[in-house]
């Protein structure tokens, strides 16, 4: 029940549009067409939304991740009641709604001048995605044990060598699974890229595919092949992610 209305948008982007508009409707297309991709990319230049936000899923995931992953680490080796309590601040934050942000932040930026640019995004996508990020990866790293930081230190290793080297790729499950988090972000993320972003040619995938509809487009074969286009590269990822996806999850949720 869960995966039918992707599998219903999956089937239908490759329906004709006289079998969409039909009655009664059919789960699968009596004629199988590319059609809708053909038309749709080229009478909407949907490529460059999608290039727009392959650029944001890439740069907040990388930003985000060495970010977090140091301070995760310092959070997770270092006892005392203001690390406890930093950790629980960047929680905390995770729970203020967006939308409540939305206001200040388009003011801050277009005073910035990073209204209407990728770059200021990334910089609201990865203060979005931090506080989760970090909360998973302090878990984490937790859950690896202290003796091998400290045998890489006796071997000579700096505290930096033994993280980079022995921690991190212990942790390389709960860095993947955070970075699916921060690329879904990236690359789907609605609220604040359709409030920044004014110039058609940067807009990314869900403000784009959103304002077809606004204009009154309702030819479903195209939007079809739109929501597919959207949802496929994400589904595509966290399929072959999948084990160490879940190994990360589940390590996040019980240890620390």
């Amino acid at each position: 029940m869960i995966s039918l209305p992707f599998l219903w948008v999956l089937v239908s982007a490759f329906k004709p549009e006289q079998e969409l508009a039909g009655y009664p409707p059919t789960f699968l297309p009596g004629t199988w067409t590319i059609s809708n991709f053909t038309e749709f990319f080229q009478a909407t230049q949907f490529h460059l939304a999608m290039r727009n936000s392959a650029i944001l899923a890439v740069a907040t995931t990388i930003i985000s991740i060495l970010l977090a992953a140091p301070a995760a680490y310092a959070l997770s080796r270092f006892r005392g009641r203001t690390f406890s309590w930093i950790a629980r601040l960047f929680i905390f934050s995770y729970m203020v709604p967006p939308i409540l942000l939305v206001l200040p932040i388009f003011r801050i930026f277009f005073n910035l001048d990073l209204a209407n640019n990728l770059a200021g995004l990334v910089i609201i996508y990865v203060a979005l995605v931090m506080p989760l990020s970090l909360w998973m990866l302090r878990s984490f790293f937790a859950g690896v044990p202290r003796e091998l930081d400290e045998a890489a230190i006796v071997d000579g290793a700096s505290r930096l060598q033994a993280f980079v080297y022995v921690i991190l790729p212990q942790a390389l499950p709960g860095i993947i699974a955070a970075s699916i988090v921060a690329a879904n972000i990236g690359w789907s993320e609605y609220l604040f890229a359709s409030t920044l972003l004014t110039t058609p040619e940067l807009l990314t995938i869900s403000p784009r595919l959103e304002s077809f509809m606004g204009r009154g487009l309702y030819n479903w074969g195209w939007l079809m092949a739109g929501s597919l286009a959207v949802t496929a590269p994400l589904l595509v990822l966290a399929v072959a992610m999948q084990k160490r996806f879940a190994a990360g999850i589940g390590a996040g949720a019980l240890k620390g």
